[in-house]
């Protein structure tokens, strides 16, 4: 048996029509989410890039830790060898690659993000060259001891050695932010560094030294000479000047 349910009239489902559009846009603004902006964001593009290959349209990317002996070989390969070799054809780029197990990485990074911030990319290679020559200073055996403030005196006077910023400056960008009521504060470059440490994250970045190919990470060795690194980036140069 079907029971038929009473029609509406006319009029009553003009009323309901004419009510259910009324209701809409008040319905629309009390579920109405305000809108969110999120944590922070870096406002430029992350990465430190060698001077000269700033227009090239290969990009090779090194996450590289201070604290590590292979990122120091790959390092001086890349910066010494292969972005000079291959000039504006190949835009190299260091990135920040901390590594938990090393403790004093993160003052290392701190202090040459310090360094850009107050000289630039030509400062912030000069450095990273000395700290790179000298990181055996930096290994545990030789800091096992030493308090933050201690390193970032020593971090400090590397700077100015190398990179011609003043010892001043670096002890204040990397000083404690003081605030009000707040203790986990950081200083003037944890933000930066924390971007560092959320893009490899995303990225997959796992260990140093890790290279990616035009974002993509990709199989290299810390222990390739510049004819090894030739075999493996002829083929992209070559196939982006062709697509030019």
């Amino acid at each position: 048996m079907t029971t038929s349910l009473p029609a509406c009239s006319t009029a009553s489902r003009a009323r309901f029509a004419v009510a259910r559009r009324t209701a809409r846009p008040s319905r629309a603004r009390a579920h109405a989410s305000p809108i969110r902006m999120g944590p922070p964001l870096p406002s430029v593009e992350l990465g430190r890039v060698l001077p000269g290959g700033e227009s090239a349209k290969v990009t090779l990317g090194a996450w590289l830790d201070y604290a590590c002996p292979f990122s120091a070989k790959a390092y001086k390969a890349l910066v010494e060898q292969v972005g000079p070799h291959y000039g504006e054809d190949l835009k190299v780029v260091f990135y920040h690659q901390v590594q938990p197990w090393h403790p004093q990485s993160p003052i290392l990074h701190e202090a040459a993000i310090a360094v850009h911030q107050l000289g630039g990319d030509a400062a912030f290679y000069k450095f990273s060259s000395a700290l790179m020559d000298g990181q055996k200073d930096f290994f545990d055996a030789n800091v096992w001891d030493k308090s933050r403030a201690d390193l970032h005196k020593t971090l400090a006077a590397l700077a100015s050695s190398s990179a011609g910023v003043k010892e001043e400056d670096v002890l204040a960008k990397l000083a404690r932010a003081v605030e009000e009521g707040a203790l986990n504060t950081g200083n003037a470059c944890t933000l930066e560094l924390k971007f560092y440490v959320k893009l490899g994250r995303q990225t997959g970045i796992h260990v140093s030294p890790t290279t990616t190919l035009n974002g993509m990470v990709c199989d290299t060795s810390s222990s390739w000479d510049l004819e090894q690194w030739r075999a493996f980036l002829d083929p992209h140069v070559r196939a982006a000047k062709g697509a030019a």
